[in-house]
Order: structure tokens, then sequence, then C-alpha cells
């Protein structure tokens, strides 16, 4: 490994106050995985904790896809995470959104079909149809914004309408059968 990128990153991780065993657990890494961590860290001035979860992730995707941490943080999701607009902590949302997804694919398979049937049941802007993060519960959450009772009414029906429709259905299904996303899929 470059000699540079060695005291680089144990001058950050000095200045950050980084326990030793992560230093060595990182330095320990095969050279280009060292290298991805050391980017990632200095463009969005990781703390110890933000990279050992972004790390750990990527370790576990890596694994069960037999690629490198470096492929990972190479993958156009990533990269595309790390360009989005926004600042740093911006930035390190939109990568830990990714991460999660490429992580969870089950789950992101649900999320995506649940953004779908909501998307298809029509609802008014005045009603607001959630889930909960991460799929975990089965509970839904509706909200209707209404300036006058016709305009309550109004979307009391649409929301009845779209309770009975097979989507509503589907999406229950969904939330009852989401696997679990504290383990890998």
């Amino acid at each position: 490994m470059d000699e540079t990128i060695e005291r680089q990153i144990r001058a950050y991780a000095s200045e950050r106050r980084f326990h030793s065993e992560t230093v060595d657990r990182w330095l320990a890494k095969a050279d280009e995985d060292v290298v991805a961590l050391w980017e990632l860290t200095r463009e969005l001035r990781l703390g110890e904790n933000q990279l050992r979860d972004l790390w750990d992730w990527a370790e576990e995707i890596a694994a069960r896809d037999r690629k490198t941490i470096a492929a990972v943080f190479d993958s156009e999701p990533v990269r595309l995470a790390l360009r989005s607009p926004g600042g740093r902590n911006d930035r390190v949302k939109a990568l830990k959104s990714s991460l999660r997804r490429l992580r969870f694919p089950s789950l992101t398979k649900a999320q995506d079909r649940i953004g779908e049937l909501v998307a298809s049941m029509h609802l008014p802007p005045a009603v607001r149809f959630t889930v909960p993060d991460l799929l975990e519960g089965d509970d839904v959450r509706v909200e209707i914004v209404a300036r006058n009772p016709a305009a309550l009414a109004a979307a009391a029906r649409s929301l009845a309408d779209a309770a009975s429709a097979p989507a509503c259905g589907e999406i229950f299904e969904l939330l009852s059968g989401t696997p679990d996303s504290s383990s890998s899929d």
C-alpha cells in the first residue's frame, strides 16, 4: 500500500480520534479497499461510526455478491448517491439509502412494489398514504387535509374507494410478509 495514503489515514484517524482497532482493521484490508474507504471518508468527512456503518454494509454486500468493498463503492447506485445534489449530510443519507437498497434487495423490491400500488390507487393530493419506514410494521398511516366539509367528504370517498381496491389488499399483504430488514437477504 502507498505509504502516503497510510499516513493520511492515520493522521485523519488521529485527528478524529478513531479507535486504533478501527484503523488497524482498515489498513489490513486489500489495498483497493483501503483506498476506496479512504476516498469515501475523505470526501464525506466521515466520523468513525459513520465509516464503520457504511464499511460494514459494503462488506456484507461484497461477501454476498463475491466482490470487493471497492467494487461495491464503485457501483452505479453508490456513485449516483455520491454525486447527488445537496450538502454533505444529504450525500451521506443518499449513500446510506443506496447501500441499504443493495444490502436488502427483497425489501427494496417490496418497497418499490408498494410505491407502485399506492400510485395506482390514484388518491387525491388531499390524502397522504404512508407505510412504515423500512417497512417495519404492518400499519399504514393515512392523513386527509381538507379546507371544508365537501373537500373532506370527497377525500374520504376517494380513500374508501382505494381501501376496497385490490391494490390496497396487496399493500397489506406485502407489509405483513416483508422480510426483516435487520438481516441480509
